[in-house]
């Protein structure tokens, strides 16, 4: 008679939690998916509004040099049979 009470007990904590998993699982996706995408809509804005503010320091009056390539000229080579 103890092993079937103790054999109930198992079967309903395990189907109890199994229901508890079907129903809060979902919501507790929702929530950490939330936080997340809130945490990295914070740092994408906070690295936006960093750029944005070495934009208006720097000057606009910087030239670029052309690049120099030190790569020779491209030689097309054929396959000899």
């Amino acid at each position: 008679m103890v092993f079937l009470k103790t054999l109930l007990i198992i079967l309903l904590v395990f189907f109890g939690l199994k229901l508890m998993a079907r129903y809060l699982g979902p919501i507790l996706l929702k929530y950490v998916f939330k936080k997340v995408r809130k945490n990295m809509e914070d740092k994408f804005n906070s690295a936006q509004s960093q750029t944005q503010d070495k934009e208006t320091k720097t000057s606009k009056t910087f030239k670029s040099k052309p690049k120099e390539s030190k790569a020779g000229e491209y030689v097309d080579y054929e396959e000899i049979d």
